[in-house]
């Protein structure tokens, strides 16, 4: 099941940053502040369908994948608005649904946000197969829409 995160949700949602971390090309070169993820958190609680979302991916009561969103001015500067994510995780033990439903609700959640023209989710070369989650995003009507470079320095 697909719902908005409820402060309960926040040690379970800590796990799965962890399980992220751990899979991810950051494990050994970055060290994660579960402290500051938890913070995160909050707002997107409090705030869910107005600036921000949090929906989890709930299995008989495990959170087992999140995504998280928010608004900001186009570019900085412009009047309107678009939205991103800046985490969209699913555990490999959860129901293969949970990453269409998630992507799912965060985009209703996004063309229905006032002064929202755009939603542009983000993809890096984080996490082992991300261009699963591209294809996911496709199918979902979105199109690629430029490229992220990273030079790595440790």
């Amino acid at each position: 099941m697909i719902r908005p995160a409820k402060f309960a949700d926040i040690l379970q949602l800590a796990e799965l940053a962890v399980e992220m971390h751990q899979r991810s090309v950051y494990a050994d070169r970055a060290t994660l502040e579960i402290a500051r993820f938890k913070k995160l958190c909050i707002p997107a609680i409090q705030n869910h369908g107005k600036g921000a979302c949090l929906y989890v991916a709930d299995t008989g009561g495990r959170v087992d994948g999140f995504i998280v969103g928010v608004i900001d001015r186009l570019y900085g500067i412009s009047a309107e608005f678009y939205a991103t994510d800046l985490f969209f995780y699913v555990s490999p033990t959860a129901d293969a649904r949970a990453a269409f439903g998630l992507a799912d609700a965060f985009l209703r959640w996004a063309e229905g946000a006032p002064g929202v023209i755009e939603v542009r989710p983000g993809i890096s070369g984080a996490m082992e197969g991300w261009e699963r989650a591209g294809k996911l995003w496709e199918r979902k009507g979105l199109r690629l829409d430029g490229a992220m470079y990273v030079r790595r320095f440790k």
